[in-house]
């Protein structure tokens, strides 16, 4: 599909439960711009999780950009990008992400730190995916085949850390972004809770369970 162009506050619907204005960038610009693939791909999200889906940033004009301190080639640019969250915030950003991807989704991306609980989706082209634990720092995941790196006790680097700190989330622990003996044992006690595994390795099956995606995945 192409980008449609529109005026500010247009209550058009690009599908059931979504308008044009619900993805107006905030500065009042007279024009806006969305992609309606953006807005049929969240369709399909909400009406098989049963919930509202709240837009918190859709397009952004290059000031917007720029304040919101987002990449000079950000999507978000061009109406092809959309932050969100459910509306009731029942659902945690890891499992919306692992959602998004599921949907098809080129770009994901999932925010979880200080307040900030939320997904980006994209419909780029190319699969590019990433984690963000803290503004501006959002290490790639690009080039693993799912969303969210395998981690265990002992991982390093960027990326599984961020990931640590979104299971420690997830496991109700501190998210230091240390996976050791605490971390371990708490996924070792949910894996057996939820009849997984239990060999303290977060994979995409725990994941998914822990996450609470399973649940919604097999509705897509």
């Amino acid at each position: 599909m192409s980008v449609i162009t529109y005026k500010l506050g247009d209550g058009t619907a690009l599908t059931k439960n979504f308008v044009r204005s619900e993805f107006d960038c905030p500065c009042g610009c007279s024009t806006q711009m969305v992609d309606p693939e953006l807005a049929t791909k969240l369709q399909i999200i909400r009406d098989k999780l049963g919930k509202p889906i709240k837009i918190t940033s859709g397009y952004r004009c290059l000031t917007r950009n720029q304040q919101a301190g987002g990449g000079t080639n950000s999507r978000h640019r061009y109406g092809m990008a959309a932050d969100w969250r459910l509306k009731d915030r029942s659902l945690n950003p890891v499992a919306l992400g692992i959602i998004a991807q599921a949907v098809g989704f080129g770009g994901v991306g999932i925010y979880w730190y200080a307040g900030n609980a939320f997904c980006h989706a994209d419909t780029r082209g190319s699969k590019a995916t990433w984690l963000c634990d803290a503004a501006k720092h959002y290490p790639s995941t690009t080039y693993l085949k799912f969303i969210l790196p395998t981690i265990k006790r002992g991982c390093t680097g960027d990326a599984n850390r961020v990931a640590t700190k979104f299971l420690q989330r997830l496991l109700d622990l501190t998210p230091d972004g240390i996976f050791g003996e605490q971390t371990e044992n708490a996924l070792l006690k949910a894996q057996a809770a939820h009849k997984l595994t239990p060999d303290g390795i977060c994979g995409p099956a725990s994941w998914r369970t822990l996450s609470g995606a399973d649940k919604y995945l097999a509705k897509l």
